[in-house]
């Protein structure tokens, strides 16, 4: 047993061979390496063959180096990254070669290059395909962080013990919110999923949903510019019908324009003078769609399939000889004649013994973090069937004393004219937020009925006013169809919201005239008061309140509500809390909460005027308002809303004001100027809900009639949105960002739910089994109290006395 000594010998080793390893990047270089050898004085070309095939040896190492890389300390665990020059380059044995300059390169490695190819066969008998298959498969992870690679296992359940020990990889663990345990797939429903989840990758790749019929070019120069992750899926015997069998062999062909790149197990007879090369290879071919697509393909070959030869599948299913393959390295010799080469190979126990030393192991955040794109974080884990609000935002109990704390936190920390910021649910790497203030202004949301947009802009709002102070943040609610008898119904039940200053019901042509110039004077009124300045610039100044800070004429000198005051609470469609209705005096922690909050309360009431609050309007059925139907009451005064709104979509960012619109029909709003001035786009998934689970999410939406998104959308294709796992809940979508083709998955978290029974939230213990791995997580379903405060209820309460704590007055109503 090696000492701990002689431990730290072979990692400084190791890492002085990593440093002279870096600057070998292939074998055209070889000649520069001849001739810095020549300083030595006096090598033949025998020593320096025998220097360079030592050099190769120890770029793309064997398989005991590998598994020593495992155990033991070193520099060259999961030492390739994105930028590295030999990632994803794979051995798969090794020959004699001529250098160069004529020496012979003894057991020079023989290598495949898999984002070149695209996609590698293996062939042959099947005890011998199955240990090269271990040896590839070992490598990728040894040499690959999981941030790096992840690794997909598509194969029969009469393969599961032969397989076992790749559940014991990290790279299997699933880092991109697939809806599973581990990265396997045993039967043809867990084979399903996993393919569904690669092609929908490919879907919102740089090819679009028509990957499939992509020609061969097209595939190749997409995959040359792909940057991020790759994903290797090892493919042996795949179940499941013959139309999961041709997906897989278009994956083949075409998945590297995604990253997705397949290594295809067949059994087939070897390579001899009884089953020539062809014959083999054409065997192999008939078995598995999957590896005639391949990019390369290596069929064992000899008496025992200890040797091996490489083809190259041409456009029209032909192969070539070895010979200028593309992606494979060190397999000609000077003259271009096949050199023989000796398989890599590893036996079952040697895998298990490499795959348990790994399990342990995961990258550090930042080696994450900058494999992902820079985005550091916890691995993505798949989304959930639903999502509660209260949850996401770190209220399971909201308190008048956990949300004065949140506001204290903001004051703190946000910059100069505080902050809009919005948790829309669970995100594949927890809650996912956002920042109006600084990735909007404005956003878009975009759904038909039965997505669940109603809720989302409720919990929009909700989470907005949970995040800031009411004298910091106010908000402004528009249902452009209505307000329908109903109790509940629209963004009618968050006007107990204290931040909610006014509600519009594009019913009353008149309210809505007048709501329409309101809000124009008061974009008016901004901009006269911030002249020259944004709304952050003019908040950073030192006595920006001075002489110009009036509020709005209709009641700003008493913006709580006073009762009695001309202009104050009578003014006011969102009545203030009743007098009477009040709690019991705050306990000790909340008034030692409040002594943080009043200060920056005491600061605001210092100077003449009282902050200038950012203004958020929320509108649900802005297509409504845009093309309003024959016959609506609203119709004659819909025009001169949308103008004002429009006008904050070209003018709010620079006066603090935010516009989120929702839209049941992309195809009207497409070409307004509020869509074109979105900066965050939200597409909910337009599938139908499950009907097995009908009652799990409540959207209390007006029935409507509006088809899918229109192709004229200025947003990405419904299949964007797409969630993993079947049929989605309402409230599933995607967030795009700027700069962001790709975009976010997310679960919306429902706020107009009833707390959750406590019954439903004990953990749930079932046995595993590695044929069930790939299955979903067992989860218990979600059932709600059936009688008592909705979530919003409770969140509204629990502001409005943490707002009378703080001292907090909230704006006067426009109209």
């Amino acid at each position: 047993m090696p000492g701990p000594t002689r431990w730290t010998r072979r990692g400084s080793g190791a890492a002085a061979r990593d440093r002279g390893l870096g600057a070998a990047v292939g074998r055209g270089k070889a000649a520069e390496r001849g001739g810095a050898r020549e300083d030595g004085g006096g090598q033949g070309a025998a020593e320096r063959a025998a220097a360079e095939a030592e050099v190769l040896q120890r770029r793309w190492p064997d398989p005991a180096t590998v598994l020593m890389t495992a155990l033991g300390p070193g520099s060259r665990l999961w030492e390739r990254t994105q930028g590295h020059p030999d990632a994803l380059t794979v051995r798969l044995g090794s020959a004699d070669q001529l250098a160069a300059d004529g020496g012979l390169l003894v057991a020079a490695p023989v290598t495949v290059d898999l984002r070149q190819c695209g996609s590698l066969g293996l062939a042959g008998p099947r005890a011998r395909v199955a240990g090269l298959a271990r040896s590839v498969v070992a490598q990728l992870a040894a040499l690959h962080s999981p941030a790096a690679l992840e690794i997909v296992l598509i194969s029969g359940e009469e393969r599961l013990t032969e397989w076992s020990w790749l559940g014991w990889l990290p790279q299997l663990q699933p880092m991109r919110g697939q809806d599973c345990r581990l990265l396997l797939a045993y039967d043809g429903e867990q084979a399903t999923a996993r393919t569904d989840e690669l092609t929908r990758r490919l879907e919102d790749g740089p090819l679009g949903p028509g990957w499939a019929s992509a020609s061969p070019a097209a595939a190749a120069a997409a995959a040359a510019r792909h940057v991020g992750p790759r994903t290797v899926v090892v493919v042996d015997g795949a179940p499941g019908p013959a139309a999961l069998h041709d997906t897989l062999a278009r994956l083949a062909a075409s998945g590297s324009a995604a990253g997705i790149h397949l290594l295809c197990l067949t059994e087939a007879p070897a390579a001899s003078p009884l089953s020539p090369l062809p014959m083999s290879y054409e065997a192999a071919c008939a078995a598995s769609a999957a590896f005639a697509a391949s990019g390369v393909a290596a069929v064992l070959s000899g008496d025992v399939a200890t040797g091996l030869q490489i083809v190259h599948a041409d456009g029209d299913g032909a192969t070539s000889g070895i010979a200028g393959v593309t992606g494979v390295s060190g397999i000609t010799g000077a003259t271009g004649a096949t050199t023989t080469v000796t398989v890599d190979a590893v036996s079952a126990a040697w895998a298990e013994r490499f795959a348990r030393a790994l399990a342990p192991l995961r990258p550090a955040a930042s080696a994450q973090g900058g494999a992902f794109g820079g985005s550091d974080g916890p691995p993505t884990v798949p989304l959930p069937d639903s999502a509660r609000l209260l949850d996401e935002l770190g209220l399971a109990r909201a308190t008048p004393a956990s949300l004065l704390a949140r506001w204290a936190a903001a004051a703190d920390e946000a910059p100069a004219g505080g902050r809009a910021l919005a948790v829309l649910g669970a995100g594949p790497r927890g809650a996912l937020a956002v920042d109006l203030a600084a990735d909007g202004p404005h956003a878009l949301i975009e759904g038909t009925a039965g997505t669940g947009k109603t809720e989302l802009l409720r919990s929009f709002a909700a989470s907005l006013a949970a995040a800031e102070r009411p004298d910091r943040l106010e908000l402004i609610l528009i249902d452009g169809a209505g307000a329908g008898a109903g109790a509940g119904e629209g963004l009618r039940v968050c006007t107990d919201l204290p931040h909610v200053s006014t509600h519009l019901a594009a019913t009353d042509p008149v309210r809505m005239r007048e709501f329409a110039q309101a809000l124009s004077s008061e974009l008016k009124r901004r901009a006269e008061l911030l002249d020259r300045l944004d709304f952050t610039a003019w908040h950073a100044r030192p006595h920006h309140g001075d002489g110009g800070g009036e509020g709005r004429s209709d009641g700003a000198a008493d913006p709580g509500g006073t009762p009695g005051a001309p202009g104050a609470g009578s003014a006011r469609v969102v009545a203030p809390r009743p007098p009477g209705d009040v709690d019991p005096p705050p306990s000790d922690t909340l008034h030692t909460l409040n002594l943080r909050t009043q200060r920056t309360a005491g600061a605001a009431t210092t100077r003449s005027r009282p902050f200038l609050p950012r203004l958020v309007v929320l509108v649900d059925d802005f297509d409504a308002l845009v093309a309003p139907a024959l016959g609506s009451p609203g119709r004659p005064a819909a025009g001169s809303v949308v103008r004002a709104l429009e006008a904050i979509a070209r003018d709010g960012a620079r006066l603090g004001v935010h516009l989120v619109v929702a839209s049941g029909r992309p195809d009207r709003t497409a070409d307004t100027v509020a869509v074109e001035r979105a900066g965050l786009r939200i597409v909910l998934d337009p599938r139908p809900l499950n009907p097995a689970h009908p009652a799990r999410h409540g959207e209390a939406e007006r029935p409507d009639t509006a088809p899918a998104a229109s192709p004229r959308s200025v947003t990405p294709t419904p299949a964007a949105a797409a969630a993993p796992g079947g049929d989605p809940a309402p409230g599933r979508g995607r967030l795009f960002r700027p700069q962001d083709a790709g975009g976010t998955p997310f679960q919306a978290g429902r706020v107009t739910g009833r707390i959750p029974r406590t019954a439903t939230q004990r953990p749930t213990v079932v046995p595993l089994e590695w044929r069930r791995m790939g299955d979903p997580p067992a989860r218990r379903p979600l059932r709600e109290l059936g009688n008592g405060p909705t979530d919003l209820a409770l969140l509204a309460s629990a502001l409005q006395r943490a707002a009378q704590s703080a001292d907090a007055p909230t704006a006067p109503a426009l109209i």
